[in-house]
């Protein structure tokens, strides 16, 4: 499998990256076709030409199929679709305005607390219904605790995840022979590729365990996300994974309500990352994990300035501070 690659971020270079990776892959298997993932159980507008509704009224005709989530078998309208953008023999793209706008979507919906509608772009041999099928027979997963289980690992935010913590289950999801590209939580193209030969391993329940934490920590990531860009604060590199590492490090403080963890992963990111190891704030975190009533938000706000200053730059080099 070929490494995670990180290509260059905003809209003009993704766009133009994006174009170059796929006429070199166009170039390299002329049997190739490219499709798009998109998501309706991360709904877009009923007005955006992106919606189910409008892709169907639409010339030239799109060709699509859905990826049959087996938990979504009660309502088959949310569940996730390939559609076609080239196909072999195509002279360019037939709908390149259709294309562009999941590019567009992608880079605007890449932070949303919702999710986001536009998943990425597969290359592969396969047509719309054969990936579909793959897509849905690789997506249920074992879980320690609850048996087998739907882990949406197309998803942006998962496959991030999955790409830099457990790389090594990779192989058992992504279908053979494809290639992969998705927009990250700080718009940044990812790229990654599945082997050419079957070379999936049984992953440990320790690993599985892992994977299925993190999944259940998302959330909170995106909540931080949303908090971020609210703010106007930068969204740090890598986004899902040193989210989610700080998300587990508030969990393991013993926080464990929406506001605390958020209040908890923004002062680590806009404060100091040692922030909760001043006295103060430890002294906090205990109350809190002994019940008690005040949030983390309130109980560090009631302290005195000086040692509100004190918790701001804690764990901070002098030094760096006078640059």
């Amino acid at each position: 499998m070929h490494a995670d690659q990180v290509l260059a971020p905003g809209k003009t270079g993704v766009l133009e990256r994006l174009y170059a990776e796929w006429f070199e892959v166009r170039e390299a298997h002329p049997d190739y076709r490219i499709h798009v993932i998109l998501d309706p159980n991360h709904p877009v507008a009923p007005f955006d030409i992106l919606h189910p509704s409008h892709l169907l009224a639409r010339k030239p005709k799109v060709r699509w199929s859905r990826i049959e989530r087996p938990d979504f078998q009660h309502d088959p309208g949310i569940c996730p679709l390939v559609v076609t953008v080239f196909s072999p023999g195509d002279h360019g793209y037939p709908d390149e305005a259709l294309l562009n706008e999941t590019i567009d979507r992608a880079i605007e919906r890449s932070a949303s607390v919702n999710g986001a509608y536009v998943c990425g772009w597969v290359a592969c041999a396969a047509n719309a219904h054969e990936l579909a099928s793959q897509i849905a027979a690789r997506c249920v997963v074992a879980n320690p605790l609850t048996g087998r289980r739907v882990l949406p690992w197309f998803e942006p935010h998962r496959l991030a995840l999955i790409t830099e913590d457990n790389a090594d289950i990779l192989p058992s999801l992504l279908p053979l022979r494809t290639r992969w590209w998705f927009i990250d939580a700080a718009a940044t193209v990812r790229s990654i590729s599945a082997p050419e030969t079957d070379a999936a391993q049984p992953a440990s329940v320790q690993r599985l365990h892992a994977l299925w934490a993190q999944h259940d920590r998302i959330a909170d990531a995106r909540r931080v996300l949303m908090a971020l860009k609210k703010a106007e604060q930068r969204i740090p590199q890598r986004p899902e994974t040193t989210l989610d590492g700080l998300v587990r490090l508030a969990n393991e403080q013993g926080l464990r309500g929406q506001q605390d963890v958020i209040f908890f992963v923004l002062n680590c990111l806009t404060l100091s990352p040692a922030w909760y190891e001043h006295p103060s704030v430890q002294s906090i975190l205990q109350d809190i994990r002994e019940g008690g009533d005040d949030s983390l938000a309130d109980a560090v706000a009631a302290q005195p300035d000086a040692v509100l200053n004190e918790i701001a730059s804690y764990g901070i080099d002098p030094v760096s501070l006078q640059q």
